[in-house]
């Protein structure tokens, strides 16, 4: 069997349109913790108004830019730990959503609850391991097709093309596994091998036009907050700053939902293309 393309994007776009409600509750603690937790992030950075350190040595006045704070002990150590914890849980809340967004598509029957969705389970350790087997994969990949192009000498464009297809080819068959993790189905690596054997450019296809889309949808979204934002001004900068967080990330996760949502439909679709040759049920 071979997956239809546009078939599949449509069905992506068409559930989360259809579903934009539960998309809207299901995102919506996780969009205010990421937009508080960024917002916070902005008493760690160095303020305008710093006032600048200055001495005098050797008959010479030496006076410390606000890029030197930026840079020391007192400036980036405390920043530099916020941004890391910050990047932490975007981690953790961006597992919970995926997993809850996959098993929303793969189970409908399930009863989903909102604050079940956010509560770490072993599935969410699963679905981590399978992004982790998915970059380990991919980097040696990206490194040769990076080093082919390198050789090609005249060449290099059109091999670079090339290899960047063969990455994305390589990603899009082994993103299987984000799916599977999500309803706790295990998958070996010839398991996702043989489950996309014959689709893997269709599959490649899939995500670059499904993510294009989504992404300039995303873009003119994006344009409009921003040049919305700039009215939030009267209400202070941090109040500013959370109102348009609140917007991006909101922006941003109906993104992140349509390709998760065309992994899903992609999933299935392989599945019921094998089902002669193994049997899934979902928890």
């Amino acid at each position: 069997m071979r997956i239809e393309i546009f078939s599949t994007i449509l069905t992506a776009f068409k559930f989360c349109w259809t579903h934009r409600t539960q998309f809207y509750f299901l995102a919506l603690p996780a969009v205010i913790l990421l937009a508080i937790f960024s917002t916070l992030i902005m008493i760690f950075q160095p303020q305008e108004g710093l006032q600048l350190a200055s001495f005098e040595t050797a008959n010479q006045h030496i006076r410390f830019s606000k890029d030197f704070f930026l840079y020391s002990y007192t400036g980036s150590i405390w920043q530099g730990l916020a941004l890391f914890l910050l990047l932490l849980f975007k981690i953790f809340i961006f597992s919970l959503y995926s997993v809850a967004w996959h098993r929303f598509y793969l189970a409908p029957k399930e009863n989903i609850k909102i604050l079940d969705c956010y509560i770490w389970k072993n599935r969410h350790w699963q679905f981590l391991w399978a992004n982790l087997k998915i970059f380990a994969l991919i980097v040696p990949i990206v490194v040769l097709a990076f080093l082919a192009t390198l050789a090609s000498m005249f060449l290099a464009p059109l091999v670079g093309v090339i290899m960047t297809l063969l990455v994305l080819v390589c990603y899009a068959r082994f993103s299987m596994w984000l799916p599977s993790s999500a309803v706790d189905q295990q998958l070996s690596l010839n398991d996702v091998l043989f489950l996309t054997k014959g689709n893997g450019w269709r599959l490649a296809i899939i995500l670059l036009i499904t993510g294009l889309i989504a992404g300039v949808l995303d873009g003119i979204a994006t344009t409009l907050i921003a040049n919305a934002s700039s009215a939030l001004k009267v209400v202070g900068d941090l109040t500013q700053d959370l109102l348009t967080k609140l917007a991006l990330y909101f922006i941003m996760y109906a993104g992140i939902a349509v390709g998760i949502t065309a992994l899903s439909v992609s999933y299935q679709k392989l599945l019921e293309a094998h089902k002669t040759h193994r049997t899934v049920g979902y928890d």
